[in-house]
């Protein structure tokens, strides 16, 4: 059989209007010298240096964002068939919590963005310094698509960053950690690419990376990412708030079967998550042979999945909400006499129209949901953390 080969990308990134820059090449081709002694010597794994030659970025909005460095890295870790990418590029990016961002790991996408722009706050160019914490910052990332754990050693690479000076004292990853990263590279590496049918590599991989995947939408934190869309609530109470005040609303509640309803429920869920992963979810490519990768398939599952279990906790954060408006503000004269032949004031009758209303606000909000940021959601979805 043949040994199967795990690659890690290295790519500088240029910038819309900028010429390469000879210093820059220079300081990344060291760093990457002093990261293979570091890594190759305990993990099989091969290293490949490029510069990104396509099509360049320019600012939007308050800048550089770091999410869509990710997504030209997916796009080139895709065609070039690697495991995992490190972007390294020299302008100032955009943060969506912090003033300013030193690195974004995305370990969703196996994706890392580096920005040198404040390894250094001296106007003095420090060669040697600038070299070696642009190292232990690649250290770190890499670290970090391995699921390796942060920890409050200020010489290990995976200590906290808080400012760059924080980057001088690392000095080495531990034993265990050595241990989890050769343990963790095979199964994070996620680079078999489709032959044959497309189909049957896209289940057969959903269902072998299935704890994987449940991972990454766990860790997307779907009561996080209910609060990174007030337009997606704003537009579902606006039209759940006028239905619950119609009588034909509680006749169709007070009628309607339970299987009915449930099918009601499930397809506003399949439609609303369509739309949302439409508006949120990167563009998976495939290479220009027409090949599928195992990460693009477990990103894309575990995305659905996170914005899935999103709209179950708007559900119920809706439907409590409404059984409570139910029982707290309509009398109970109202409710028995507005609908035409059922009794709207028992318990099942309110249950169902709290269902009812509840799956109407998911699938009404999603259509004004894609309006919410795009930046704002792609990084509660896509970002492990912010350095």
């Amino acid at each position: 059989m043949t040994k199967r080969v795990i690659t890690l990308g290295i790519m500088k990134l240029a910038v819309a209007g900028e010429e390469s820059d000879v210093a820059l090449d220079k300081t990344i081709e060291a760093a990457t010298a002093r990261f293979n002694q570091v890594v190759q010597h305990k993990l099989d794994i091969q290293i490949e240096s490029f510069s990104f030659t396509g099509l360049s970025l320019t600012p939007d909005q308050n800048g550089y964002r770091a999410l869509d460095f990710v997504q030209i890295g997916i796009n080139e870790k895709t065609e070039r068939k690697l495991a995992f990418m490190l972007i390294i590029t020299d302008v100032e990016i955009a943060a969506a919590s912090m003033s300013y961002l030193l690195a974004l790991p995305s370990q969703l996408t196996n994706v890392a963005v580096i920005s040198t722009r404040r390894l250094l706050d001296s106007e003095v160019t420090q060669e040697d310094r600038l070299i070696k914490r642009l190292t232990h910052l690649m250290l770190q990332c890499f670290g970090r698509l391995l699921n390796l754990k942060y920890t409050q050693e200020p010489t290990n690479y995976l200590a906290y960053v808080q400012v760059p000076d924080d980057l001088d004292a690392m000095q080495a990853f531990t034993a265990a950690q050595y241990q989890q990263m050769a343990e963790s590279l095979p199964q994070e590496a996620n680079d078999r690419y489709s032959e044959g049918s497309r189909f049957s590599f896209v289940i057969r991989h959903i269902l072998s990376n299935i704890p994987r995947i449940v991972r990454g939408a766990i860790r997307a934190n779907p009561l996080r990412l209910v609060t990174k869309l007030p337009t997606m609530i704003a537009t579902a109470l606006s039209v759940i708030i006028v239905l619950i005040f119609g009588g034909e609303t509680w006749d169709f509640a007070a009628s309607v079967s339970y299987s009915q309803l449930a099918v009601f429920v499930v397809s506003s869920f399949l439609a609303a998550t369509f739309v949302l992963y439409r508006a949120f979810s990167f563009q998976l490519i495939s290479t220009r042979r027409g090949q599928t990768s195992e990460s693009s398939v477990v990103t894309a599952a575990a995305t659905y999945l996170a914005l899935v279990l999103t709209l179950i906790c708007m559900f119920i954060m809706f439907g409590v909400l409404m059984y409570g408006v139910v029982v707290f503000v309509f009398p109970d004269p109202l409710m028995s006499t507005w609908t035409s032949d059922k009794d709207g004031a028992s318990l099942a009758a309110h249950i169902r129209l709290a269902a009812f209303l509840a799956a109407v606000g998911v699938l009404s909000g999603s259509l004004g949901g894609s309006a919410d940021s795009r930046s704002v959601v792609r990084n509660v979805l896509f970002a492990a953390d912010e350095t």
